[in-house]
């Protein structure tokens, strides 16, 4: 997974240096007829390639270092900023660390460091900041390039920036979404394993080795922090606010009150699982009967960017007046906002909270 991860990220560079490639060709072949930024935009896209690889890769030693330090690494706050990827370079660890510094004070610090835990992408946040940008900026360089055109290159930056934040959104989303349907059998597992006669703790540890990830992640986390002496209510809440999850929350509090007041925490786990699965039964009814709404929203969104990129490539002259005008301009900024009002308003009917 991580080899995929690594790879989709050096796609964009990849695809970059063989579009590069029959621009040296009909120049001449030699380096002497080579256009001078086209050569330049290559060079940035293969150190940025190389950069990027060392930031997702890191040392093999030091991931395979066992010391008591690295172990305790992930439960320990850093404030020196020393260790991560780039703490081997001093200049990109003061970038990074600036990027953290400059996000903590617009507030979007927190928010970028639990994207990246839920996605589970070890990386600091002031890595991935510093990596995101990085990429926009060669990015824009080699399509700028490419295209001689500054504003495509501006295009180009900006849409990696948002593409970045987008996977790593969507890769924190579906982990998300995983945890909260392997909930129900999760708390059947804790229910049956306590009516079995185990400890609530040899319960959350026979979670974390027989159930799939992230639960098996998640849970393996709270039993590490529990064993470095955290309280089980402490840890349990630590993994519901990290996975953003309401029904989990719930079954901590449950617990939480098993603990002060007694009661039976088998049955209560056993109702609240089968009220989750049921919960999620109906919504995927509903979704089933929704979905020819969503699809039809879904369509409506793409047509007239598809539309608009077939005419551009069948007949450039055609739309010529749209992106060599100020007017044509100014008409394309305004409908890609009034896109944006009608896919926001489409996506709010056919959403159902359940």
């Amino acid at each position: 997974m991580r080899t995929l991860r690594i790879f989709a990220f050096a796609g964009p560079f990849a695809g970059a240096m063989l579009t590069a490639a029959p621009a040296f060709a009909q120049d001449g072949g030699g380096g002497s007829g080579a256009n001078p930024i086209v050569l330049i935009a290559a060079a940035a896209a293969g150190v940025g390639a190389f950069l990027l690889l060392i930031i997702l890769l890191g040392s093999v030693t030091g991931r395979r270092d066992a010391t008591l330090k690295s172990r305790l690494g992930s439960y320990v706050t850093d404030t020196g900023g020393s260790s991560g990827v780039l703490g081997r370079f001093r200049f990109l660890r003061r970038a990074a660390n600036k990027a953290e510094s400059a996000a903590a004070d617009r507030g979007r610090l927190q928010a970028i460091e639990t994207a990246l835990e839920q996605a589970n992408i070890p990386i600091r946040p002031g890595e991935a900041i510093l990596g995101a940008f990085g990429l926009s900026i060669i990015g824009g360089l080699v399509i700028g390039a490419l295209t001689a055109s500054f504003i495509w290159g501006l295009v180009a930056g900006v849409g990696l920036i948002l593409i970045a934040a987008g996977s790593i959104n969507t890769v924190a989303k579906r982990e998300r979404k995983k945890f909260e349907n392997q909930l129900p059998d999760t708390l059947t597992l804790i229910s049956t394993s306590l009516r079995a006669g185990y400890s609530l703790l040899q319960a959350i540890e026979a979670v974390a080795q027989e159930s799939p990830d992230p639960t098996a992640r998640e849970f393996g986390r709270a039993i590490s922090e529990i064993r470095l002496g955290r309280a089980v209510t402490d840890a349990l809440s630590d993994v519901a606010e990290r996975m953003e999850s309401r029904d989990f929350e719930w079954a901590v509090l449950a617990i939480s009150i098993q603990r002060e007041v007694g009661g039976n925490l088998a049955e209560v786990l056993q109702t609240t699982a089968e009220t989750m699965l049921q919960r999620n039964r109906l919504r995927r009814e509903m979704k089933a009967l929704t979905a020819e709404g969503r699809i039809s929203a879904i369509v409506l969104s793409l047509l007239p960017i598809g539309l608009f990129a077939i005419i551009f490539a069948v007949n450039p002259g055609y739309i010529e007046p749209l992106t060599s005008t100020t007017i044509g301009w100014v008409m394309i900024g305004g409908s890609l906002t009034m896109l944006a009002i009608g896919m926001v308003w489409l996506q709010k009917i056919v959403k159902v909270e359940v």
